[in-house]
């Protein structure tokens, strides 16, 4: 694989058939990625992240374009997540433990953007936790 290959615009076939299709060009036009991961890696943290939030959202109509929006991004999230998680990388050096944290925190930063998209999809409070 080329690292600077274009990757072609894959769509990954929703295992709900009621739930959206979501291609490759949907996930990159959600969240910053680039295409050194490739198709393959891509299309396979998209089918986890729809597996991931179908479970969340508990088998919900998603019939408006806001619902169908919403649930995108949910999953764009949730993948690039994933990949995030992938790229951990801590190694004996200090940068590289560095570089690890800094993933870490940005995994967390697209969870917490999943979870607010999926309580604004399926109309449940965010959760907000204040500290005395």
């Amino acid at each position: 694989m080329l690292i600077n290959a274009p990757v072609t615009d894959a769509e990954v076939e929703n295992p709900i058939a009621e739930y959206p299709n979501i291609s490759i060009n949907d996930l990159l036009a959600q969240v910053r990625l680039d295409q050194s991961k490739g198709e393959l890696r891509l299309t396979e943290k998209i089918m986890f992240a729809m597996d991931t939030i179908n479970r969340d959202i508990d088998f919900m109509e998603i019939k408006s374009d806001e619902q169908i929006r919403k649930y995108k991004r949910a999953v764009s999230y949730e993948a690039a997540a994933l990949i995030c998680e992938d790229n951990l990388d801590f190694d004996t050096t200090t940068t590289g433990q560095v570089r690890g944290e800094n993933q870490q925190v940005k995994a967390d930063s697209l969870r917490r953007v999943v979870q607010h998209t999926i309580a604004d999809l399926t109309n449940r409070p965010r959760n907000r936790i204040r500290l005395v």
